[in-house]
């Protein structure tokens, strides 16, 4: 399989290349005297990122407010440093400074933590092969008359044919896809259906700036096409109604320095606008500089700032998919950057005889975690990135994790009362390998429609949607109905923003009024809980 070898670890967003400069990473100590307030989210993340954290319980942390206004003005200020990006999980900024003088004036801000270096790393991407099928709605072959055309089998293998048949095929759910371009999902009739009904919901181009991803490399159009292709007979995608977020965040063309911060700031803004799932077929590895190589020891899910903030994005509610990597051959072996991250999916490959493919990188994390967590067909991968709309095979991780990516997501349409940690531990249940799993193919291939271990699926969405609230927004008063629960104690808790509990009441009715008057005006969340209920709602005064 051919490589690609790319720098990456900074982005510089504007367009001319500051070779003459080097690139810093400032950290500041604290978030005091911003403007933003967690009590007021709606000022930095959209409805339906709010909603993610009402829905699960959640809270509006100091994490998600942006980095203070007026410290980044005052780094800007200062001669020879050029602000490049911030971010706000991390609380800093990536500058770039001409002089080890530039960086003393910096570090005299007593907001200032630290300033480090920003390194460059290589990344591997995989390579299709050289033989393409055109598009053909009237393929006479037997696999093309099928549905699903030669990806049937990729889907085969994890359920997908038995899901999509209960008429889950990922719709309301939202996946933000991570990639080096998308060369092409403009114009390539596979993806015609997603653009008629406005699946794309948006792109954004964190290297060069801007919104335009559709002129850029052709990998992240190869993963697209595994989740939302859909021509019959010949490619159809695991989520092909699920909306998509496309955000461009390496630089795979050229030698420029890229970071991860790149990435970081697209996960921020994914949870920003209220992506369900995060998918990157991307990994970091080696540095440009062998004296800055990573060690196994780093690969804890806590020193990379990329591996922190998948972390992050986790914590967020996010469920965050990423390639184990194409190591396995290699003298590195292991899984990359982020995939040692807590608390995400990070997927390997395997072949149509679910046998670990030899190049999908192993785990196990220095921290003693077994890695990967799932697997799927990376081995001759039915994919398309040709404008033409022509597909061809492929191989690697990084095609192996869209086909996860979009599993999720139709199962998690399915159960949608799951949190995104619940949707995991609760898929390894069934998966092929759970009786023993490995640091190759982890808990092995998922099964969509598998009934795991420990869940009833008759009560998997029993207690959905029984918690009415009206009016919603309301003035002074609210009532509160549960449907079809009588003879049961109710405790109701209203919690601020912030997770601070300010109401507290208890009722022997199932349909019972509240006096609201001392409340101020904002977005409170109301849980109420019996002995076998819970559900919570977002309200809001007026």
């Amino acid at each position: 399989m051919k490589k690609i070898l790319l720098l990456t670890f900074i982005c510089n967003l504007i367009l001319i290349e500051l070779s003459a400069q080097t690139k810093y990473w400032v950290r500041f100590n604290t978030k005091n005297g911003t403007p933003y307030s967690i009590s007021n989210p709606s000022v930095f993340l959209t409805a339906r990122s709010i909603q993610r954290r009402v829905d699960y319980s959640i809270n509006v942390h100091e994490s998600d407010l942006p980095v203070n206004p007026s410290f980044i003005s005052q780094i800007a200020s200062v001669p020879g440093a050029n602000v490049i990006y911030a971010s706000k999980w991390l609380n800093g900024v990536v500058i770039s400074a001409t002089s080890a003088a530039v960086l003393t004036s910096i570090n005299n801000f007593s907001f200032v933590s630290s300033t480090t270096p920003v390194t460059k790393y290589k990344v591997n991407f995989p390579e299709v092969s050289n033989s393409a099928t055109p598009l053909n709605y009237q393929s006479k072959s037997n696999a093309a008359t099928h549905y699903y055309g030669r990806s049937y089998w990729q889907n085969k293998q994890l359920g997908l044919d038995c899901i999509h048949e209960q008429g889950k095929k990922g719709q309301g759910i939202v996946i933000a896809v991570l990639d080096a371009g998308f060369s092409g999902v403009d114009i390539n009739p596979v993806f015609d259906s997603l653009r008629a009904r406005g699946g794309i919901l948006g792109t954004r181009d964190f290297v060069s700036g801007g919104n335009s991803v559709y002129e850029d490399h052709f990998h992240g159009a190869a993963v697209l096409s595994i989740m939302a292709a859909v021509v019959p007979s010949l490619i159809v995608g695991t989520a092909p109604q699920a909306d998509y977020w496309l955000l461009r965040t390496e630089d795979a063309p050229t030698e420029k320095i890229i970071e991860e911060y790149n990435w970081i700031r697209g996960a921020e803004f994914a949870d920003s606008v209220g992506a369900d799932i995060l998918t990157t077929s991307l990994g970091y590895t080696e540095f440009d500089i062998s004296s800055q190589n990573h060690t196994y020891a780093t690969l804890n899910g806590k020193t990379a700032p990329m591996s922190i903030a998948a972390t992050m994005a986790a914590r967020k509610g996010m469920l965050v998919l990423n390639a184990a990597g194409n190591e396995g051959n290699n003298p590195w072996n292991f899984i990359s950057v982020p995939a040692d991250a807590d608390s995400i999916c990070t997927v390997g490959a395997v072949d149509s005889l679910v046998l670990h493919a030899s190049f999908s990188s192993k785990g196990p994390t220095a921290d003693g975690r077994r890695k990967p967590d799932f697997s799927a067909r990376g081995v001759a991968t039915w994919v398309s990135w040709q404008s033409n709309g022509a597909c061809e095979a492929g191989n690697g991780t990084s095609y192996a994790t869209p086909a996860v990516a979009g599993a999720l997501a139709c199962f998690w349409q399915a159960h949608k009362n799951f949190n995104n940690i619940k949707v995991i531990d609760t898929l390894k249940k069934s998966s092929s390998h759970h009786m023993n799993p490995d640091n190759e193919v982890g808990w092995g291939i998922p099964t969509m429609c598998a009934i795991p271990v420990g869940l009833n699926k008759n009560k998997s969405n029993e207690q959905t949607q029984k918690l009415k609230v009206y009016p919603n927004p309301f003035t002074n008063s609210i009532s509160i109905f549960v449907d079809a629960l009588k003879n049961q104690t109710f405790k109701i808790s209203i919690y601020n923003a912030i997770g601070q509990e300010v109401f507290t009441s208890q009722s022997d009715s199932y349909n019972f009024n509240l006096d609201l008057t001392d409340l101020g005006n904002g977005f409170y969340f109301i849980h109420v809980k019996s002995l076998n209920y819970s559900e919570t709602k977002k309200i809001i005064k007026n």
